[in-house]
């Protein structure tokens, strides 16, 4: 299958123009055809997919010997799983499986938004994604994150990332992509990106064109005249990308279970030295009582690396 948002991709290539990163909403993660064509070459991405992912934890066995229906007849010689191979499951079942339900949460404040702090948790395992011919594919990251918040809000990334990639560079590429939807937003609320009426795609690309470049000359005459909005903590800010990676954040319902550590790395009886400041979570004052946060810097990614959103 062609895809015509590879075929931009290999004409970006071909002007010129690298990608560190890539990433994209589960419409596109949701083609195992697609991140295949990215892997092939040679792109790293952190893409969101649906629920209805499906692939294996632990990949399974796969035969290439010619086979032959009741020993008789000119044998199959197409790759076939083991007999007695497990079923490609999907991604929000593995939640129930050992290798995610013995972890714990992860607290990360990945980004500001216009009420406060942003926290997601986050899960992660390697995992073996089923590809369109139902064979699986190349070895893949599973990221699972959900709002602390609303624990009912839940995000599936996968990566092509080496294996010993942090999972902290790879939520940041995989939350980069609120930038975009801000864009847009902005667009669609002060330059009238919403507005156009024509009939002719023609039309419609020129609109489009003309918003993006009005929306680059108003944001870049803000920066030089209005100066810049500080993000907290080195975390994104609502305008400002000054901020450059997730901060994990240890919350009082997360001390001293990992490993007798209460997530500073002391020991619980350690607790009372690195225990942060209170702040805000998420605009919400009754849920911010109940957490304490001690950010922790990591291992930055800064955003001099080029992002395909």
């Amino acid at each position: 299958m062609r895809w015509p948002c590879l075929e931009l991709y290999d004409q970006a290539l071909k002007n010129g123009v690298h990608f560190d990163w890539m990433t994209f909403d589960e419409g596109y993660g949701s083609k195992p055809d697609f991140l295949r064509g990215l892997s092939s070459r040679g792109q790293k991405f952190v893409g969101e997919v649906p629920c209805s992912f499906t692939g294996w934890l632990k990949p399974p066995r796969v035969v290439t010997r010619a086979y032959h229906k009741n020993g008789r007849g000119r044998g199959r010689k197409v790759p076939r799983l083991a007999s007695g191979s497990k079923p490609a499951r999907r991604v929000d079942e593995f939640l129930n499986d050992p290798t995610f339900r013995d972890q714990s949460w992860r607290r990360w404040r990945v980004k500001d938004g216009e009420k406060g702090p942003m926290i997601w948790e986050e899960k992660h395992a390697l995992f073996t994604p089923k590809g369109e011919d139902g064979m699986p594919g190349e070895p893949m990251h599973l990221v699972v994150a959900r709002n602390v918040l609303e624990v009912e809000k839940v995000k599936f990334f996968v990566s092509n990332a080496p294996p010993e990639t942090p999972v902290q560079k790879m939520l940041l590429v995989g939350f980069s992509r609120w930038r975009v939807e801000r864009c847009f937003e902005d667009q669609k609320s002060e330059i009238g990106l919403d507005q156009h009426e024509g009939r002719r795609y023609q039309g419609l690309k020129r609109h489009l064109i003309l918003s993006c470049v009005s929306d680059l000359f108003l944001s870049r005459m803000r920066e030089e005249f209005g100066g810049e909005k500080s993000g907290v903590d080195r975390v994104p800010g609502e305008y400002g990308d000054r901020g450059v990676d997730p901060v994990l954040v240890a919350g009082r319902a997360s001390l001293g279970k990992a490993v007798g550590t209460n997530g500073c790395g002391v020991g619980a009886d350690e607790e009372e030295k690195c225990v942060g400041a209170e702040e805000p979570h998420q605009g919400n004052a009754k849920k911010a009582a109940s957490f304490r946060y001690q950010t922790h810097q990591g291992l930055p990614l800064h955003l001099g690396e080029d992002l395909a959103l």
